[in-house]
């Protein structure tokens, strides 16, 4: 009985498609799924070949061998498609080692088994070759362990078939292309699997002779629509040159990568997931606040109502910080179950300069008018020359103040952009007690400057200099005197500034201690709060020290940067 050349025809495009696919894949490496594509198209190969040559090999030892070779690609096809599978639709963080031990588990105990099948008979019963002309088929009876393995296979099939249909329905066309090609190509052989296991195929095979071929295995031979839903992949929806991600990958990535806190809850009100910055802010790894409550993590979510917001505070290395919750329905999780999103927004610099704004407006707006007021006043009296002096100390002072406000916005506004050079602090400490000395020349003024050339932000130097104008002005000690110290520790630059004067306000201290005034007990000007906020901007922090002695020591702590070049004098 011959075989028809259309047979030969399809047994060898069938071989040259699938190894023209291997080699393909495997020219694409590294590249996700490459290397699993290129696995599974190869033990397709395998499979066809070896099959191929089993179908004309007439002599029942080789014939019997061959057949076992077969099972060689058959193991490795169902693992390799599900490997590839996760990593072409971006998840390969569930490809390990680990994940792959195991999944060659069952793979390398059928081949195990059916090297002593005789001993055993698990994986077949009994095998004997039969003939049908020039054909020889193996005429199998199945033991447990076949299904065993068939329910394995059929398992990673559907399981890798899931993932890649999901990405056919999300996806937009040039992936959704790829996709469904991609299924073609698995369906195929599957299909042609489930006929050979479900012992159903009367079909007129090869030779045009009506068999019942249940010891036919069409399998392999189904590979020749694999390889051309392969080919068309290739060249028609660019796969393996323009590989998907998934729109869960790029969610999960803007997620991780946000500068907001996130953190997923279910029903229960547990937490199931966090991205790093959440984490951060909660001062715990991610694996400690999972499965945590949330209201154990965030006390102020158990008063947080539906669409609302909650400012909260939260004690950090570098102080204080304030965040805004907020709560959005997720929906159903993939369990089932109904998710919630708490977010966390850090609100601190919108809510300090608000602060900044608030302090402005108020000086403004009564400071100002009240000086004004007294300017007015005195003006219809320009004959007494107490009334022109007074007159022209407002004036000053109204002049101060809105100069300390340009140099406060001049602050706040400064870019860190590199566009102004460091400052050696020294030549601060030189340059702001020549200027006070000249200001108020009946205060004694000393400093002790740091020696080197260790330099701090421009900055700095306004900070000082109100600092060396408030202990001045407010001095009421019969021999007033201010002496700044300065000394490098480590990588901060320590400022002291030391006055014999009464003590700064309990109102005035306020503002260097928590940052906030009331209506009723507020400073009097903006010099502390440019000090203040001043510091805030050089990363430093301002501290007053407690002495049972009399005057006030103010310490300073700013970060020491480099210092810049030496200048030539040539």
């Amino acid at each position: 009985m011959a075989v028809s050349h259309v047979s030969f025809v399809l047994i060898w495009g069938t071989i040259t498609a699938s190894a023209a696919l291997t080699l393909l894949a495997l020219r694409q490496r590294p590249k996700p799924g490459a290397t699993p594509f290129a696995a599974m198209m190869g033990a397709g190969t395998w499979w066809v070949v070896t099959s191929a040559i089993g179908l004309f090999t007439l002599d029942s030892g080789r014939r019997l061998l061959l057949h076992n070779l077969e099972w060689l690609g058959s193991v490795v096809l169902p693992p390799a498609w599900l490997v590839f599978a996760l990593e072409y639709t971006s998840r390969e963080e569930y490809v390990s080692r680990r994940m792959l031990a195991l999944l060659g588990v069952v793979p390398i105990a059928t081949l195990l088994l059916l090297a002593t099948n005789d001993a055993h008979h698990l994986l077949y019963a009994d095998r004997a070759v039969r003939r049908y002309g020039d054909i020889a088929l193996v005429d199998a009876q199945r033991g447990p362990w076949f299904w065993i393995f068939i329910t394995y296979a059929y398992a990673l099939l559907a399981a890798g078939t899931f993932h890649v249909l999901q990405l056919a329905v999300s996806s937009r066309s040039l992936y959704r292309g790829q996709a469904a090609a991609l299924l073609v190509t698995v369906l195929a052989p599957w299909v042609g699997n489930v006929v050979y296991a479900t012992e159903y195929f009367p079909i007129v095979l090869l030779t045009g002779t009506d068999l019942s071929l249940t010891n036919f295995d069409p399998t392999p031979f189904m590979f020749v629509i694999s390889g051309a839903a392969g080919l068309a992949a290739l060249s028609q929806f660019r796969f393996l040159d323009a590989v998907p991600v998934s729109s869960r990958v790029a969610r999960d990535s803007v997620v991780e990568s946000m500068d907001d806190g996130v953190i997923v809850v279910d029903d229960d009100d547990t937490v199931i997931d966090c991205n790093p910055r959440a984490a951060d802010i909660l001062d715990c790894s991610r694996e400690d606040a999972v499965e945590q409550p949330v209201s154990a993590l965030l006390p102020a979510y158990s008063e947080l109502e539906d669409g609302a917001t909650e400012t909260i505070e939260i004690e950090q290395q570098d102080g204080v910080r304030y965040y805004e919750l907020s709560e959005t329905d997720l929906g159903s999780t993939v369990d089932g179950t109904d998710g919630h999103i708490v977010s966390i927004h850090d609100v601190t610099d919108r809510r300090n300069r608000v602060q900044q704004l608030d302090v402005l407006n108020r000086v403004l707006r009564h400071n100002l008018r009240n000086e004004m007021n007294v300017i007015y006043g005195y003006a219809d009296r320009l004959d007494d020359g107490e009334a022109v002096d007074r007159i022209q100390e407002k004036a000053m002072r109204m002049v101060t103040l809105g100069d300390k406000a340009r140099e406060i916005d001049r602050i706040l506004d400064e870019e860190d952009d590199g566009d102004d050079e460091p400052i050696p602090l020294s030549q601060v400490v030189d340059l702001e007690i020549d200027r006070a000395r000249e200001t108020y020349p009946e205060v004694a003024f000393e400093a002790s400057p740091p020696e080197g050339n260790a330099a701090c932000d421009r900055p700095l130097g306004a900070v000082l200099r109100n600092l060396l104008e408030n202990a001045a002005e407010h001095n009421d000690s019969d021999e007033p005197f201010v002496r700044v110290d300065a000394r490098i520790e480590g990588d901060e630059a320590i400022v002291d500034v030391v006055d014999n004067g009464p003590g700064i306000p309990a109102e005035e201290r306020s503002v260097l201690r928590t940052k906030e005034e009331t209506p009723l007990q507020h400073s009097s000007g903006l010099g502390l709060w440019l000090v203040s906020w001043g510091i805030e901007r050089l990363g430093g922090t301002v501290t007053i020290v407690e002495s049972d002695e009399s005057g006030t020591t103010i310490r300073l702590a700013v970060p020491v940067i480099e210092a810049p070049a030496p200048v030539s004098s040539e």
